[in-house]
């Protein structure tokens, strides 16, 4: 077994809550039979670990289950590939989540005072009350944060290859499971920015971003970072810097919840670079269009570039 699973294991016996906990331990308790089904364990052990997910389901309270079983139940759930992380919530609260549309911003404030903005096509998952030692939350997409000081409770924001952790900053984290990078860019405060893959870590400061990069599974930082330019989006103003055309265009159709498809493949292969300020759809296909030399045709509801 991993040694950094063995050692969330440890945290999970522990006691300390983790939203990434709280949202496996809700997974398993739901469907037990769905994460066993698939993996070659002892069916005895299996049997057992059921009846005691029975148990607590009867009694409605989680119960201290042996660390044996815990460490198997754990193995499985590493071979079952719905997590990196296992810990232990014998806390309740209540996880919510908020998802935004194509073309659609949101602000969310929650319990500590933390306020986020979200951006179009985003997904948050926050507890309804923090507990434990940290607060913790999970991106998918992009959003601004402006967290509340809590020396006490660093405040960690969960991608699927970042974990980015704060006392108490402003900063906006781009990852979006489509695009070949995630971004941290830091206004105020400083930031630790850690890969979940290769466990790299780097500090941020305001002015400062670090991208990683899905290619090569790391980090890189950089340095004179306009703060202006910091999740412009908020101000429906779109900005790319060398950025492939795929990416341009999934981000144009997440932006103005539209249907622009390429047809000419080969453009694919080229970049762009490009400020785009609270602009209409067909205006910006526009001058994507005279960016990259083609045309475009609207037909059916969809742009399509030749």
């Amino acid at each position: 077994m991993p040694e950094k699973l063995h050692q969330d294991i440890k945290t999970f016996l522990e006691g300390k809550s983790s939203l990434k906990g709280k949202e496996m331990w809700d997974n398993w308790y739901n469907n037990p039979g769905e994460i066993f089904e698939h993996e070659v364990v002892i069916q005895s052990d299996i049997s057992k670990l059921k009846r005691e997910i029975k148990a607590i389901k009867k009694s409605n309270e989680v119960i201290s289950l042996n660390t044996k079983n815990w460490i198997m139940a754990a193995s499985v759930v590493l071979l079952a590939g719905l997590s990196c992380f296992f810990y232990l919530s014998t806390e309740t609260s209540i996880l919510k989540e908020y998802a935004t549309k194509p073309g659609e911003h949101t602000k969310i404030t929650l319990s500590d005072g933390t306020q986020i903005w979200l951006n179009a096509g985003s997904l948050l998952k926050y507890p309804a009350e923090f507990e434990g030692d940290t607060r913790e939350v999970s991106l998918t997409g992009e959003a601004f944060f402006d967290v509340a000081k809590d020396k006490k409770h660093p405040f960690i924001i969960h991608t699927n290859k970042m974990d980015t952790k704060v006392l108490g900053t402003s900063f906006n984290v781009q990852a979006y499971p489509d695009q070949t990078t995630q971004e941290v860019s830091v206004l105020t405060g400083r930031v630790n920015v850690k890969s979940t893959v290769t466990e790299e870590n780097v500090y941020v400061t305001p002015g400062q971003k670090v991208v990683f990069k899905s290619k090569n599974s790391s980090l890189h930082a950089f340095s004179n970072i306009p703060v202006n330019s910091i999740s412009l989006w908020r101000k429906n103003i779109i900005v790319f810097e060398d950025t492939p055309l795929p990416e341009v265009i999934t981000t144009i159709n997440r932006n103005y919840n539209i249907a622009v498809s390429v047809e000419n493949k080969d453009l694919n292969n080229l970049k762009i670079s490009a400020y785009f300020k609270e602009l209409p759809p067909d205006q910006v296909i526009r001058l994507v269009c005279t960016i990259i030399n083609a045309k475009y045709k609207l037909e059916s509801g969809v742009y399509r570039i030749e």
